[in-house]
């Protein structure tokens, strides 16, 4: 079972925060396409950037080889690394109140959190 502190490390990083997001409305999502997307559909630039320094193979990269590990270390996703593919893990149900709750106020926080 993640502790709280754990659950709000994990929440510290947007890439992270997106993928929690955007896996309670999907079972399963395309990575880094749904990330990218996600911005997009929220009429933000893509990849959170808004500097425009942030490409897509730099949302790849910090994806792969730190995000995406942490969640699925964790149980939260279910990473298929070769397909591209992530799907809910095993501890994604203890920590969907909060990101769906953070989700559906997400004008009422400060700041890009969601």
């Amino acid at each position: 079972m993640l502790g709280a502190s754990s659950v709000f490390e994990l929440l510290a990083a947007d890439y992270r925060r997106q993928i929690l997001v955007t896996l309670c409305d999907s079972e399963r999502i395309e990575v880094p396409d749904a990330i990218l997307m996600r911005g997009a559909r929220h009429g933000q630039p893509p990849a959170i950037a808004t500097s425009g320094t942030t490409t897509d193979s730099t949302v790849t990269i910090e994806l792969y080889h730190t995000h995406l590990p942490k969640l699925a270390q964790a149980g939260l996703i279910e990473w298929d690394r070769d397909a591209g593919v992530v799907s809910r893990g095993p501890e994604f149900e203890q920590v969907r109140p909060m990101i769906c709750l953070l989700a559906e106020n997400e004008e009422c926080v400060p700041g890009d959190l969601v």
